[in-house]
């Protein structure tokens, strides 16, 4: 038998269903309902190899998934291959008590027209090779690719989702609208779904999952490989504390950057107390400006990530647009759209590449705006450096004769209204200036700070850029010298630090 149904009220949070492929088939399409919609209902496939073959989230979009020998007729959050004979088992996880109900179909030859999916638009690029023992992989995927020439800042952006979880674009439109706001690349972070192709488009997609959980969310930025983050795994994945710092160190084992999401913002801020920070490499200070609980909810994480450098950790902070919407949607109390790229987050490449892009953040060269472009130019001697720079080595052998080090820093904001310019030393405003609103085709004034280097210490500077009412437009991640043994070790420490709580 090639086909079946499934229906049946969930007598338990996880239940599971054994499927029966009797001989090799060319695919496997399912096609599934919920009681309820938008349930957040979760599904994992796993062939009788054990192997996993897809992991859906339930966002309330379409619920069809379809398993090929051809990369090109697989959906995008499952893995292309053979389809192996034996018992395939299919995970459902979603509240006890709702029902479920199914109908799969193994086959061969031609996809029956009513299992084409209509969210695989256009062109595609195929980040999973469908090769035999893959698994779920990027083994396709061209990190080392250039998508762009030349040392710039590259626009970009952290926080993106389709209707592949929650959202209500498709790939296609994702790519197309990064592009209508200028933006060179984005991180495709889909709550708990891993994508294994996506829609052609001059944008550089980087892979990537938002993973989601009643106590947090936090993106893996690069991942290359799926990681068992379902509460049935055996530490409980994402809903234990366990279950996340395992999960974040096999995320960094395979080459992805950590970064806690809206760790300010209830009721989705970060809970889990005993995340140790030696294994975040990034926070996401900045989530959608639109969304007006988030003006609160970025002056926190802005209070927070600088109690972390305070402490001797150097966290990257990104920004995020958590992009949900179509561009033609707002916030009922905001006057304008919440889209893709806003804010921006821009990383200095020598060239764009996933990989460049990755190691800019690795070591910080990142700045976060709404709008103001900025060029800094950071010199000691004869030595230039950026944004999330190290300029220890001004105490090297070199210097040794110099009658003084000090720091030229001069900076210029092409910002389209007038704003005020602060510079942070060790969290505490040290200079303020003004600049005027840029306009087009002008080149912005240069402001110039002097910074005396004091051997033996740790210091750090980074920017911030608000308007004239004190609104944030812009922050530069810190340049900084020396370093300092932290003293607390977990994120409920952070927060003690920075005199915050997660109900204040």
């Amino acid at each position: 038998m090639n086909k079946g149904q499934i229906s049946v009220k969930l007598e338990q949070n996880n239940t599971y269903f054994p499927i029966e492929a009797e001989e090799e088939y060319e695919w496997f399409a399912i096609r599934f309902t919920y009681e309820k919609e938008n349930s957040w209902g979760r599904l994992h496939l796993f062939d009788s190899e054990k192997h996993i073959r897809f992991c859906f989230l339930d966002g309330g979009n379409e619920r069809l998934i379809v398993v090929h020998n051809q990369p090109e007729l697989t959906s995008s959050i499952a893995v292309p291959g053979p389809i192996v004979t034996g018992t395939w088992m299919l995970e459902v996880s979603n509240e006890e008590g709702r029902t479920f109900e199914a109908e799969w179909e193994f086959g061969c030859g031609t996809l029956p027209e009513e299992y084409v999916s209509t969210l695989m638009q256009g062109e595609r690029e195929y980040w999973n090779s469908g090769k035999l023992n893959a698994g779920f992989t990027m083994d396709n995927y061209d990190w080392a690719k250039v998508w762009q020439t030349g040392s710039r800042w590259y626009k970009g952006d952290f926080h993106t989702h389709t209707v592949l979880s929650d959202g209500k674009m498709t790939q296609l439109m994702n790519r197309e609208q990064a592009l209508k706001q200028g933006m060179d690349f984005f991180v495709a972070t889909d709550h708990n779904v891993m994508s294994t192709s996506w829609a052609k488009g001059n944008a550089l997609v980087i892979p990537g999952v938002e993973i989601t959980a009643g106590d947090g969310h936090w993106n893996a930025l690069g991942l290359r490989k799926w990681i068992d983050w379902r509460a049935t795994s055996l530490d409980g994945g994402l809903t234990t504390q366990q279950g996340m710092d395992r999960l974040m160190k096999e995320a960094a084992e395979l080459g992805a950057i950590c970064s806690i999401n809206h760790p300010m913002l209830r009721p989705w801020a970060w809970l889990y107390g005993e995340t140790k920070l030696e294994g975040v490499q990034s926070m996401e200070i900045w989530n959608d400006p639109t969304f007006s609980p988030n003006h609160v909810a970025t002056e926190k994480a802005l209070q927070l990530w600088t109690a972390s450098w305070n402490e001797g950790y150097r966290i990257t902070g990104i920004g995020g647009s958590d992009s949900h919407m179509l561009p033609t949607d707002k916030y009922d109390d905001s006057p304008i759209p919440s889209l893709i790229g806003d804010p921006a987050t821009y990383v200095w490449c020598d060239d764009l590449s996933a990989d460049a892009v990755l190691e800019g953040v690795r070591n910080g060269y990142v700045y976060v705006s709404r709008g103001p472009v900025i060029d800094a130019s950071i010199q000691i001697g004869d030595n230039a450096y950026r944004f999330g720079c190290n300029l220890s080595t001004a105490f090297s052998q070199e210097y040794d004769e110099m009658a003084s080090r000090e720091v030229t820093c001069k900076l210029s904001v092409a910002s389209h209204v007038n704003a005020r310019v602060t510079l942070i030393h060790n969290g505490n405003a040290e200079w303020v200036r003004d600049v005027s609103a840029t306009a087009t085709g002008e080149v912005p004034e240069m402001l110039e700070w002097n910074i005396p280097l004091e051997e033996g210490t740790y210091n750090w500077y980074r920017f911030d850029i608000r308007d004239e009412v004190g609104t944030l437009l812009a922050f530069t991640n810190p340049f900084y010298y020396g370093s300092k043994e932290p003293q607390i070790t977990t994120y409920n420490e952070l927060l003690a630090s920075a005199n915050l709580t997660q109900d204040n």
